[in-house]
Parts: C-alpha cells; structure tokens; sequence
C-alpha cells in the first residue's frame, strides 16, 4: 500500500499557488485528509493540460470568494469533462470604497500605512463578510460537495482566511495555520507586478502581495473582540456549533 503523502503544491502551469489542505496535525492527534479541499490562486489562466489534471482530482463544487467584477475580468477556466459547480461568494472592498486601491494607484502612503489598510480588510473578512464565510463552511461540511476547491485572486487573502476557519474548526494549532497561510511567499510568481505597469510605486503593491502573519492575526483579534473566542465566531457568526464541529472532524480528519 502507497502510504506516501501528495506534494503541498500541485505545480499547474496556470495557477501557481494552488495546494492541497491535507496533512496537517488537527483534533486528538488525528490529520486533515488529503485530495479533499485545495486552496488556489485565479483559475482564469489554466493551461489544457492544468485542466486535464483539475479533471482528474474529481472536484465537485468551487467556491470562488472573487468580487463580481474579478469573476468577469478573469474568468475560471473548467474542464470539458467531470467540471465541477461554481459557487460565487463575493468577499473584499470594491475598488472605489477602499483606500487600498487609492494608495495603490497614487503611490501617496506610506509602506506602514498599506499595512494598516490590510489589517483591516483582513478585520473586515472576519466580520463584514461573515455571511459568506458561513455559507462557505456549510458546503465544506457536506460530503456531497467534496473534494472542493476554494480561490480568490491571488489566493493568499481571502482564500487564507477561508483556509484559517477550515483549519480552525479541525482544531488545527495556530502556529500551523499562520504557517500554511505564509506558504504563499513561497509560491506566488513575482512578475505579478507586470501586469500593472501605471502603479506609481512597486513597494507598496509588494507590500500588499506579502503573506504577512500580522493581517490574519489582525482577523483573529476581530474576532476575538467581537465574540470573545474563535469558537463563539464559528458557532455565532458562521453556523458551525459544536455538533456541525464534529461532523466536520468525522469528515475531514482521519
């Protein structure tokens, strides 16, 4: 029997941060299975041969936590055979409403102020946008929905956030989870920054690419502001009582 573990990251031409959230240590010693939930970057550029693999993972739904105007800008690329569902759960600012966008563009902020606006977009995952989040973890928790693949657009922000609930709620320790959030410095492709050729000043984009453990600690204290502990934010904001909690563990670890 093959007993070897699948790599962290499938190597897709088109989507460099997609991985497997298998592997990790969870509740009473057991392991979140692998080649049930996979984290990604956009699937807009997919070459033939990354959907032909896509194909052969068996995905049955993808939650795609992109605004509406992403979603029509890049649209996600399915397989022709076996595609899995889409489901549209729109998380993140608009463009006109945040000053993340603003500084981006006027290069007028400073490298500490870019960071500020993060941490608050990250507060604004955790509580704003709960909704989606709940309805995010209601399909996690049904088998008939998995394997299932979440994304946004570079994979780290609100794809980290949805990985940190998920790895929460298998009773994962936060140290692994902020480690698995980090994972995206190693995979995200720098020549991002080429696509926005008008930004006035690179760092501050750098800044807002980096997988910096502050901005989902920033969503944690939110949380804990808000509900007083993660297991209340689960229960309160996002649906998953204690029962639901276990149900998931009997799902997703072994």
């Amino acid at each position: 029997m093959n007993t070897t573990a699948p790599p962290r990251r499938t190597p897709l031409e088109g989507a460099s941060n997609f991985r497997d959230l298998g592997g990790y240590e969870g509740a009473d010693g057991r392991t979140v299975k692998w080649r049930h939930l996979y984290r990604s970057n956009s699937l807009s550029a997919l070459t033939d041969a990354d959907l032909e693999h896509i194909s052969g993972l068996g995905i049955r739904l993808i939650c795609d936590l992109r605004r509406e105007e992403e979603s029509v800008e890049a649209p996600t690329r399915l397989p022709s055979t076996n595609a899995p569902l889409i489901l549209q759960l729109p998380v993140g600012p608009q463009r006109s409403d945040s000053k993340l966008y603003e500084y981006l563009w006027s290069g007028e902020a400073s490298e500490a102020e870019l960071r500020d606006v993060m941490k608050h977009i990250y507060r604004e995952f955790a509580i704003k946008f709960a909704p989606q989040y709940a309805e995010f973890m209601g399909r996690v928790a049904r088998a008939d929905q998995l394997p299932l693949l979440f994304h946004c657009a570079a994979g780290k922000d609100r794809t980290g956030f949805a990985a940190a609930i998920i790895l929460e709620a298998l009773g994962v320790s936060r140290e692994t989870i902020l480690e698995d959030y980090a994972l995206t410095n190693e995979y995200t492709r720098r020549n991002l920054l080429d696509r926005y050729p008008q930004l006035k000043s690179p760092e501050l984009f750098h800044v807002m690419m980096a997988a910096n453990p502050d901005y989902l600690l920033a969503s944690f204290e939110a949380v804990d502001e808000s509900f007083g502990s993660f297991d209340r934010y689960l229960t309160d904001a996002l649906g998953v009582t204690p029962k639901v909690r276990e149900e998931l563990r009997a799902l997703l670890l072994e």
